[in-house]
């Protein structure tokens, strides 16, 4: 670390990290109902260490605690819309209808019509995501992933 003299004082020229936040969360592997950032872990599992990490909030279930399909082409092989029941206000959500940051976006990805995909908005019309075959990463919350939008959630006990 250098300094500079300005009228007497010394100023630090450390480099200033302008990353986002979210860059620590790029290029993790998936693996559906997984928790780990080293060997897998999936979109709902992600928004909940995001939570954890960043917000201090510690959402007391997992996607293992709603979804029971162990194999990873789950999402093609269920009826049941496990995501919204766990996105109510029993389990510590709202509804909302524009997306802020940290909210969560819910989707119906593929040819179902349940809900099988959530991601993180970050802002700037951009989500945080992660599913089978891909590694996280941003992608534009646009008219591609808002017309597989199925709903939109917000911690409750959001803090500001």
């Amino acid at each position: 670390m250098s300094t500079l003299a300005l009228t007497g004082q010394s100023v630090s020229t450390q480099p200033i990290d302008i990353s986002p936040w979210y860059k620590k969360y790029l290029g993790l592997p998936y693996l559906h109902l997984g928790t780990s950032t080293k060997t897998g872990i999936d979109c709902f599992n992600l928004c909940r260490l995001i939570y954890k990490e960043q917000l201090g909030i510690d959402i007391p279930y997992t996607t293992s605690d709603f979804c029971n399909i162990v194999d990873e082409d789950w999402y093609s092989k269920t009826t049941e819309q496990w995501m919204h029941k766990a996105a109510t206000t029993e389990f510590g959500w709202k509804a909302v209808t524009s997306p802020q940051k940290y909210d969560i976006v819910l989707m119906s990805i593929g040819s179902t019509n349940v809900t099988n995909h959530c991601a993180l908005y970050v802002g700037d019309n951009k989500i945080l995501q992660i599913m089978i075959d891909h590694t996280s990463w941003i992608a534009p919350y646009g008219r591609w992933y808002k017309q597989y939008t199925t709903g939109i959630v917000r911690w409750i006990n959001m803090p500001n």
